[in-house]
């Protein structure tokens, strides 16, 4: 079995235990769990101040910190789009601290603003799509043959006699040799091993 990447691990481990956490990844999880709950709680601040913290926090180099950022976005966005879920995370925290701004300054027309433009970036304004009928399709009946006529390929009545010869020929032509190996062990030391992706 494969050993899972690390964002497999924080996926299902983020703020598990961290003794149920494998070893190898038990400092990472650490700094995944800060870089996470800090750019969750402040969503307006930049990779660089992330990467600032990260490495002022842990000694990190500017790679890992970097690296640890990637697997952080990912984290707080959608796992398939990663890049647009995150932009949309930011966003809408933007607009959040817009309306707080704008309440605080008791600012009324701001307020209807920021929640105006909430709502039309979401697209509240909108109705949901309907979903699809999966239920209604139809399999297409297919059915195995050995026919190749249905490609255009005229079919050879002797085809079988054919290929007994064709075995026959070249099997006595053939030499099995058993080729000695090597197992592989993973030592952990592997860098596909700290792959993110």
């Amino acid at each position: 079995m494969p050993r899972p990447t690390t964002l497999e691990v924080c996926r299902k481990h983020l703020y598990s235990d961290i003794d149920q956490v494998p070893v190898a990844y038990q400092e990472r999880i650490k700094r995944l769990r800060v870089a996470y709950t800090f750019w969750y709680e402040f969503p307006t601040k930049t990779e660089t101040d992330i990467r600032n913290h990260l490495m002022s926090e842990f000694g990190v180099v500017k790679s890992t910190a970097y690296e640890d950022i990637q697997i952080t976005k990912v984290l707080l966005g959608d796992i398939k789009n990663p890049a647009k879920e995150w932009v949309r995370f930011q966003v809408n925290a933007m607009l959040d601290e817009a309306y707080k701004k704008a309440k605080d300054q008791d600012d009324a027309k701001a307020m209807v603003m920021a929640a105006d433009k909430k709502g039309k970036y979401n697209m509240l304004d909108k109705p949901d799509a309907e979903p699809l009928p999966f239920g209604e399709i139809v399999p297409q009946p297919f059915e195995p043959t050995d026919d190749p006529s249905p490609l255009g390929i005229k079919k050879d009545p002797n085809i079988r006699a054919r290929k007994k010869k064709m075995l026959e020929k070249y099997m006595n032509e053939i030499e099995i040799i058993d080729v000695p190996y090597e197992e592989m062990i993973n030592d952990g030391n592997s860098a596909e091993e700290e792959n993110i992706l």
